[in-house]
């Protein structure tokens, strides 16, 4: 019988890198905020030539990738508010997932002996497919609901 265990937790542990937007809108959010590159380019410790070139469509990697598609989902969030606004949740408010125990394969029984698993109030983007996901198993947000 082989051991799909570690396989399992090391592509539950994989990190996908952040979207970016196209080139052009980057500099849009940027300059939709009247914002220098020299202001955006301090905020995020590189050169105001660096985020030049991420406008031009250069890809930022690692860390820095993260602060900057940070930076471009709030500026988005920012410009384009939500027309209805919605009901104000916690979307950190996690939920004990007691259901979905002993309810057949993908659920919360195949976790790890010791790992959490919560119920998200609201869902997330999966670590692994970016989709919504409502459960988070060893503080990764994954789908364990076989119809997802």
């Amino acid at each position: 019988m082989n051991d799909f265990g570690a396989i399992d937790a090391l592509l539950a542990a994989a990190h996908e890198e952040s979207p970016l937007p196209d080139a052009a809108e980057r500099r849009r959010l940027r300059e939709g905020l009247a914002l220098s590159r020299a202001q955006v380019a301090g905020a995020l410790g590189v050169s105001t030539s660096t985020l030049a070139g991420w406008e031009a469509g250069r890809d930022p990697s690692g860390q820095t990738r993260e602060r900057y598609a940070y930076f471009l989902d709030g500026a988005h969030t920012k410009l384009h508010p939500t027309q209805d606004p919605e009901p104000e949740a916690e979307p950190d408010v996690l939920v004990p997932d007691t259901s979905a125990i002993g309810d057949g394969p993908g659920n919360a029984e195949d976790a790890e002996e010791g790992e959490d698993v919560d119920v998200l109030a609201v869902a997330e983007p999966c670590v692994l497919c970016g989709e919504p996901a409502r459960h988070r198993v060893a503080g990764y947000v994954q789908h364990l609901d076989p119809a997802e």
